[in-house]
């Protein structure tokens, strides 16, 4: 198997990504098909471009999903928006769309989503697998997908949509099954003969030769006679310890697979498989998260600590109250925490993730300087002039777009003068059209009936109205920070 000339970086990008967003973009495109969002769309310069509202409309569905859905389309170039009008179809998509054939292979990929997940259960028997009452030959699936000769398209463009939106979850699901057979742990000492591969995973021969070959395609491993082992590029990637720590997105993906598999039925109909704004499923969901979240929290806290130096280089942190709300692993007030030795950090956020939250602060030699406040951002009481800083990691985007204004006001009134409040997680540009994972991650939040991602417009609207008059984007590592004040704390030089 001939392996793909990528940079290392580039590698482990494409990587994370088919951890992370592939099925993500797989929903989206399916989910378009499924709804006859694109029908309802003209070629562009053929007919007026459609609004927001009104495609939500023909389409039977709600304006947050809707939107949801069509975004990433815009972003990836298969659907055009021109502001204040609306969609339209370039004629390259509208092209492909009319091709019958073509169509009828992109609704027959739908069908396998579900079944995909049965993946593992393929591999260890070697064997069809039931599902919905019938038997579906997955590893054939699998083999026509990717060993086998490829089907031609009607154009370059149409082949990129099939391959998004056919193969980008099938990959998710051959990671996934890796990790759960343990597989790629046992290439990390040098190639393996299959047969020992099956003995030591407890899978078939057939069933890990038809897995090995799909993750050759992707670059990660490569046949050696009768043995397999990384590709050079792999090995240099995912060696003893950042195998664990890319394959810890796998479960994440996987706890929201179901639901985007309805992710029509979520649009049409508001009905969210994975319901976060029901109590048990999110203090599950938010439990396993800052689970996870603690198991990388040494090199995050890295990442936060730029943040805090940030704020640092704007007013002086000696003495400040720190408020971190909704606070996960506890990184981000660590941060802040570690940031100068007379600061004062309360950690906010539900009993069960605070819990998570403590063998951290004992690390770090933090307690003395620290509370832990166990209750929910919207409801509890932030009182008035208490706090110089107030940290919100990535939270907004869990919260119902509803009560952000209210949720605004009141961090407000607890900001003291020349306080800060500074906002963690991803941003989107101001015609929401990009960055792509931001969208993805936007799409994971409405298809859990959760809240959404907004760009730096969107929050100076919210943020103007409760005095928070001067508000900037400030890019850190991995992803981007509001800073937001008064008018009365100085701008770093260098912003």
């Amino acid at each position: 198997m001939s392996e793909p000339v990528a940079s290392s970086p580039a590698f482990v990008q494409r990587l994370n990504f088919h951890a992370r967003d592939a099925s993500n973009e797989s929903a989206a495109l399916q989910a378009a098909l499924s709804l006859g969002l694109l029908a309802h769309l003209p070629e562009t310069g053929l007919g007026a471009p459609v609004p927001l509202a009104t495609l939500a409309r023909h389409v039977g569905g709600n304006l947050r999903g809707a939107r949801a859905v069509i975004e990433p389309l815009v972003a990836l170039g298969f659907v055009l928006f021109e502001e204040g009008r609306g969609y339209s179809l370039p004629a390259t998509t509208a092209g492909f769309l009319r091709d019958e054939a073509f169509t009828a292979r992109l609704h027959e990929a739908r069908r396998w989503w579900h079944v995909a997940a049965k993946l593992p259960e393929a591999v260890r028997t070697g064997a069809a697998v039931e599902w919905n009452g019938a038997s579906w030959d997955l590893l054939g699936w699998y083999r026509a997908l990717f060993l086998g000769p490829p089907v031609p398209a009607p154009s370059p463009e149409a082949a990129d949509f099939h391959d998004r939106l056919a193969r980008a979850f099938a990959r998710t699901q051959a990671l996934v099954t890796a990790a759960e057979l343990g597989l790629l742990e046992r290439l990390l000492s040098g190639p393996v003969a299959l047969a020992e591969l099956a003995r030591g995973t407890g899978a078939s021969a057939e069933g890990l030769g038809v897995l090995l070959g799909v993750l050759g395609t992707l670059g990660i491993t490569r046949s050696e006679g009768e043995a397999w082992g990384f590709t050079e590029a792999a090995g240099k990637a995912l060696d003893a310890q950042s195998l664990p720590y890319f394959q810890r997105a796998l479960p994440a993906t996987m706890a929201y697979w179901e639901a985007f598999g309805h992710l029509d039925e979520a649009v049409r109909e508001r009905k969210f498989r994975l319901d976060l704004r029901d109590p048990e499923t999110a203090r599950r969901i938010y439990q396993e998260n800052a689970s996870r979240i603690s198991s990388i929290f040494a090199s995050h806290l890295r990442l936060s600590r730029k943040a805090a130096e940030l704020v640092k280089s704007m007013r002086s942190l000696a003495g400040a109250r720190v408020l971190d709300v909704g606070t996960g692993s506890g990184v981000w007030g660590a941060a802040f925490g570690l940031a100068d030795p007379s600061t004062h950090v309360t950690f906010l956020d539900s009993p069960h993730v605070l819990d998570a939250v403590r063998p951290h602060l004992a690390k770090l030699k933090l307690e003395p300087r620290s509370r832990l406040w166990a209750g929910d951002c919207l409801g509890v009481d932030y009182g008035e002039d208490t706090y110089d800083v107030i940290l919100l990691p990535q939270i907004i985007p869990a919260l119902p777009p509803v009560e952000l204004p209210g949720f605004f006001s009141l961090l407000a009134r607890a900001l003291r003068p020349g306080g800060v409040l500074l906002i963690s997680g991803y941003l989107l540009t101001d015609r929401r059209d990009g960055p792509l994972d931001a969208l993805y991650f936007a799409l994971r939040r409405y298809v859990s009936n959760e809240g959404d991602v907004l760009s730096l417009p969107e929050f100076r609207a919210l943020l103007e109205p409760v005095g928070l008059t001067a508000a900037r984007a400030f890019d850190m590592p991995i992803q981007q920070v509001v800073v937001a004040h008064r008018g009365d704390v100085p701008w770093p030089d260098a912003a």
